[in-house]
């Protein structure tokens, strides 16, 4: 009998259009995985060792119920030849329908292209459709000149290609529109009002709240960034899935786990040049606006105690087979019963 996990990813395969591959497929040699953790997010003391107040310090001691559950973060405690990179959240975009094409290219644009295309791009600068949108909205709006500053050439040349790679956390996709309905359905100006769309996450899609899980969009994101930058190296800094319940067979994220590094290993055939994969996160954390309501950890954390004690789920097991035998099988199923163990070797 098929395990629950194996239908998961079997249904969500199907309705992203792709079909489940059986074989097990392996990753370069070199790659890198991680787990990624945040020092605000797990260690907490704000006010220690000379630490400054942060906005999230003061957003949470001043009006703490802005968070889920009125959770605060305080709870826990060229020189050397390396290198420096940015990391960018990009959400993708695709269209509602083929009239909407332009719409979610100009949305990826705006939302993590604004980033990536004075750093990334051979000219450098924003995105030209944002400097072309928001000159005219500016002009409409009574501006005398574009609401979006300007790079200076000496600026252009200083930010063009100067990270060495190019970070991307990824977690989810969402469907945009522009028709006649946008007119008016955002404050003007605005952010939104200049990108003039609508977007939306189906409520068939796969996921819960605003992490739907749609690993294609994975796959594209992570294309694109291959055909308009000219291929630069990707770090996949975050990805992941949370659970709003305490649990350690956490099923469902290892389905989304499966899928997303399935996505990522499609573009890397293609010739994506992915060198590292972190998951979010090694362990339950004060999750901004969601307090610690959901949970990305690969361990559960039982906040209930000061003890804070850490027991790994199913998807910590998963992860660790596939740093184990660098290879991603979508049949594979863990053992809990065994101990957590550091293997002979690593």
């Amino acid at each position: 009998m098929l395990r629950l996990g194996l239908i998961s990813v079997l249904v969500i395969a199907l309705a992203n259009g792709k079909n489940l591959r059986h074989e097990v497929r392996k990753f370069p040699d070199g790659f890198l995985f991680g787990t990624a953790t945040s020092s605000y997010q797990v260690e907490g003391a704000w006010n220690d060792d000379g630490k400054a107040e942060s906005i999230w310090d003061r957003l949470t001691h001043s009006r703490p119920c802005s968070v889920k559950n009125c959770d605060t973060g305080d709870e826990f405690r060229p020189k050397h030849g390396g290198t420096i990179g940015i990391v960018l959240s990009a959400t993708w975009y695709d269209p509602e329908t083929e009239n909407d094409v332009q719409a979610a290219e100009d949305t990826n644009q705006f939302e993590w292209g604004q980033y990536a295309h004075p750093i990334f791009s051979e000219s450098g600068d924003f995105p030209p459709v944002m400097k072309s949108q928001i000159a005219a909205k500016s002009a409409e709006q009574g501006f005398t000149r574009s609401r979006l500053p300007e790079f200076t050439s000496e600026e252009i040349e200083l930010v063009k290609g100067s990270s060495d790679f190019f970070g991307v956390n990824h977690y989810t996709s969402a469907i945009v529109y522009r028709n006649d309905s946008v007119i008016g359905y955002h404050a003007s100006p605005s952010y939104y009002d200049d990108i003039n769309i609508i977007s939306y996450k189906p409520d068939d899609w796969p996921g819960y709240d605003w992490l739907r899980v749609i690993p294609e969009g994975f796959y594209k994101l992570l294309t694109k960034i291959r055909e308009d930058y000219n291929n630069p190296t990707v770090f996949v800094t975050e990805n992941g899935r949370m659970q709003i319940t305490a649990g350690l067979e956490d099923d469902e994220r290892v389905t989304y786990y499966k899928l997303y590094l399935e996505a990522m290993l499609d573009a890397m055939d293609e010739g994506s040049d992915v060198q590292v994969y972190t998951a979010w996160s090694l362990m339950d954390n004060f999750e901004w606006m969601k307090g610690y309501y959901d949970r990305f950890g690969l361990y559960e954390v039982d906040f209930s105690i000061p003890e804070r004690p850490r027991t790994p789920r199913k998807s910590a097991y998963f992860f660790k087979e596939i740093i184990r035998t660098r290879s991603l099988d979508m049949h594979y199923e863990p053992d809990m019963s065994a101990p957590m163990m550091i293997d002979e070797g690593h």
